[in-house]
């Protein structure tokens, strides 16, 4: 009987669903996929549908969501379909001998099981967060041991950049001589993080923006998250990602909108005393989403002042602070990419180190260069 996937939960993405939908159904699937693109964007939602589908029990409409299969993906408990993805570890977590204890094993298998749950909920990190090598080294196992009640043997690993250099190893080796009937599927926001003999073992799939109406509905209908001034705002500054946009949503009404305005001003005037007393107040009132709020809001405005520019507009989009007019001249299309890169660098350290003074602190050195060239 011949299998059709029925995307039911990935938003937008219809080059991803085509490629790998008409590979499924022809039994063409590769070995080991790398999914590149922004964070929020779907790319482990579609991992996990993708999953369900091929180990899924019934046909030909796949996945089926009812079956003993798809049941037990999403409780975590399928021994044929493994995840991985960065967690902060605590002491308790750890033995002695400083490897993991039941009580780690207990949380990494909890914390996979939330992130299935809610495949578009963007991972906050008190801590630096790693993928322990004895949890590689088991899944290894577990992959070269052979699929028990299944045909195919899936595992999934999320953010694979962060692997350390022996945990990257350990998983190179499966890579490299996967057993027949498996499939691995890497995740990343960042592919020029990932080592390219991963790389190069991989079949490259990207994923892309969603429109600005699909991520409303799915706020809506999806989320149950009402309609408003600010879930429109999170729309406009989510640049494409669900995953952001529910953050926003659901972390929005805290924040000075005019914050990112501020900070560039006082950058653009050279203020040192003033980027002070504000990287001290984002410390002490600033959460960590109001504080990525503000770095997305600044990326959006520099982003519309460029497409302002070459559109020959003296206007700035949605009212931004003039300040973006003295930071650079709006055709500097290098300045432009590296002030974006910038806020999103940011925006990744704030998830992985928590310390909001050094994470401001390198992010203005780094702004300050890009407007004065020092």
């Amino acid at each position: 009987m011949t299998k059709n996937i029925v995307w039911k939960n990935l938003l937008g993405q219809q080059r991803a669903k085509e490629a790998l939908g008409s590979a499924f159904t022809h039994g063409s699937l590769g070995h080991a996929y790398l999914f590149c693109g922004d964070a929020g964007l779907g790319k482990f939602q579609a991992a996990v549908e993708l999953s369900m589908a091929i180990l899924c029990e019934k046909g030909p409409d796949v996945p089926c969501y009812s079956c003993d299969s798809c049941v037990k993906i999403e409780r975590n408990a399928h021994q044929d379909f493994h995840v991985i993805a960065p967690v902060t570890l605590e002491k308790e977590h750890k033995s002695s001998d400083g490897k993991l204890n039941q009580e780690g094993w207990q949380y990494l298998s909890q914390s996979m099981l939330e992130k299935i749950n809610n495949p578009y909920a963007e991972g906050r990190f008190q801590g630096t967060a790693s993928v322990p090598v004895e949890w590689v080294k088991e899944i290894n196992h577990a992959v070269l041991r052979g699929a028990i009640s299944a045909g195919m043997n899936v595992t999934i690993i999320d953010d694979v950049d962060a692997l350390n250099k022996e945990s990257a190893n350990a998983m190179l080796k499966t890579l490299e001589e996967p057993p027949a009937n498996t499939l691995l599927v890497l995740i990343t926001s960042r592919p020029q993080s990932v080592l390219p003999t991963i790389i190069s073992r991989c079949q490259l799939l990207r994923f892309g923006a969603v429109s600005e109406a699909d991520i409303k509905d799915a706020l809506k209908n999806r989320f149950g998250i009402a309609l408003s001034p600010a879930a429109d705002e999170a729309v406009r500054l989510c640049m494409g990602s669900p995953g952001r946009a529910l953050s926003l949503c659901e972390n929005s009404g805290n924040e000075d909108l005019h914050d990112s305005d501020r900070l560039l001003a006082l950058c653009v005037a050279n203020d040192w005393h003033g980027i002070g007393a504000f990287v001290d107040e984002r410390a002490v009132r600033g959460s960590p989403e109001e504080n990525e709020k503000l770095l997305i809001r600044l990326a959006y405005g520099v982003r519309n002042r460029f497409l302002s520019g070459i559109a020959g507009s003296t206007t700035y989009i949605d009212g931004l602070d003039s300040a973006y007019a003295g930071a650079y001249p709006a055709s500097d299309c290098d300045s432009v990419e590296r002030l974006i890169k910038a806020c999103q660098d940011a925006i990744t350290a704030l998830r992985s180190y928590g310390n909001v003074s050094l994470v401001f602190v390198n992010f203005i050195l780094t702004v300050m260069e890009i407007i004065h060239g020092k």
